[in-house]
């Protein structure tokens, strides 16, 4: 009854500043009414591990909630009324939707209440702080003309108001040591502001509160020195990434963006997952060294988005099926070697002006050396598997010379991208497939 006269009450707070916000319109811009209702329905769930007892109670709520939101998104008449000081915005937005959702799965997975409050508190009041100094203050853009709009003053201030977050809860609320507090808020604060940066269509108000998450859950109980190893590590994935800076044309938001997805890998998988990201990274613009033409071409965040979706897909099926983590880690592998080859081979054909022989016998090459021997040394693969590793790496040269005969190479696009992704998924979905065959039949 207790858990029932609560949601009874979030969603009557729901609705009275939504209403509040509607007539406060002509005082407050359409994105600061958003993040009036986001600061206060975020204070509002800050309270929800004193206000609920079961976490049933808060899958309900999240549940009416996101259907009372589409209905407010959906509904002309109530779009156009009360809600405009939700929806107001010109930019295309889920934001809502993500906060009610990431919410719900911190609330149900949590185990101690500093572990909720820490990735609640980044999302409520780092946000909105970075984006209000943004607005008002920011004056150097991080991003570029296609990507969105960041600014260095709104990511440093996220980044403080997130160490804050962190440090407080941590040192009141756990008996870590304060060496060990300071460093984990640290690194919380830096991945927030990361994650901030690279967020689009309002998808950090999920990717914050879950990843937090996951970086508390993984670093809370660990002494310092594998703390300052991850510290270490975050510092080789900037020097490798400033390295890729010189070489090529990479964004800044791309940097913050790889640097990102190197931590994600670290945490998630350890140091053998990040080898062949890294090892992509590092020699797809060399061997022979980009262009002045190719130099031109501006690597945005999608580039990095579309080369690691794949190992992202193969490392978080290992987490969630740790049975299979080895034949996942060799699938993990063979995408960015794979990627390396056609990488290699568009590189070669478009820019380099060599005949097709030569640019597959260079992008398959480029992938053994690099990504493909590493992997047998390091995991001690069996034979067969490298061989059929192999057939699939130097299978990705038909589709690629097809694909760069269907779009131009030399100015990529969001098609190019998704081609890229969709080749290199079916190549790693036929590896696993086949090597799970083999097992069976054996």
């Amino acid at each position: 009854m207790l858990d029932f006269l609560a949601a009874l009450g979030v969603m009557a707070v729901l609705g009275g500043v939504l209403i509040v916000a509607k007539l406060c319109g002509k005082h407050l811009s359409a994105e600061g009414s958003r993040k009036t209702i986001h600061l206060t329905m975020g204070c509002v769930a800050l309270t929800f591990p004193l206000i609920f007892e079961y976490r049933q109670s808060v899958v309900c709520l999240g549940v009416v909630a996101i259907v009372a939101l589409m209905f407010l998104r959906l509904h002309k008449g109530l779009r156009n009324g009360v809600g405009t000081a939700l929806l107001g915005i010109s930019r295309k937005s889920f934001g809502e939707i993500y906060f009610v959702i990431s919410i719900v799965v911190v609330f149900v997975l949590h185990k101690s209440t500093y572990e909720y409050l820490i990735p609640i508190l980044v999302l409520t009041f780092a946000d909105s702080v970075a984006a209000l100094i943004g607005t008002s203050y920011g004056k150097y853009n991080l991003a570029y003309i296609d990507e969105a709009a960041k600014s260095r003053e709104g990511s440093i201030m996220f980044f403080i108001v997130a160490f804050i977050c962190a440090l407080v809860p941590l040192q009141l609320m756990t008996d870590i040591g304060r060496s060990e507090v300071l460093v984990i808020s640290f690194l919380i604060g830096l991945l927030a502001a990361m994650i901030e940066a690279v967020s689009r269509n309002g998808n950090d108000n999920l990717l914050l509160p879950i990843l937090t998450y996951s970086f508390i859950r993984y670093h809370s109980g660990q002494p310092l020195e594998p703390l300052l190893i991850n510290f270490g590590a975050m510092l080789l994935f900037l020097v490798a990434i400033f390295i890729v800076y010189k070489i090529t044309n990479i964004t800044k938001l791309s940097i913050a963006y790889s640097v990102l997805v190197g931590y994600i890998f670290m945490i998630l998988g350890g140091a053998l997952w990040v080898l062949p990201p890294l090892m992509l990274l590092l020699t797809f613009g060399i061997l022979p060294m980009m262009k002045n033409e190719e130099r031109r071409m501006t690597q945005t965040y999608k580039v990095i988005e579309s080369n690691g979706i794949i190992g992202v897909i193969c490392l978080c099926l290992s987490v969630f099926f740790p049975q299979y983590r080895s034949l996942l880690y060799l699938a993990f592998s063979l995408s960015f070697a794979c990627l390396l080859a056609i990488n290699t081979y568009s590189r070669f054909v478009n820019f380099v002006n060599t005949g097709r022989a030569i640019a597959i016998i260079f992008g398959v090459a480029k992938a053994i050396v690099f990504i493909a021997l590493p992997t047998l040394i390091l995991t001690k693969m069996n034979w067969f598997y490298f061989a059929l590793y192999l057939v699939v790496v130097t299978a990705a040269m038909p589709p690629a010379i097809y694909l760069n005969e269907r779009y131009d190479y030399k100015n990529v696009g969001d098609e190019t991208f998704r081609a890229n992704v969709v080749l290199t998924g079916v190549l790693v979905a036929v590896f696993i497939i086949s090597i799970a065959t083999v097992e069976y039949l054996l």
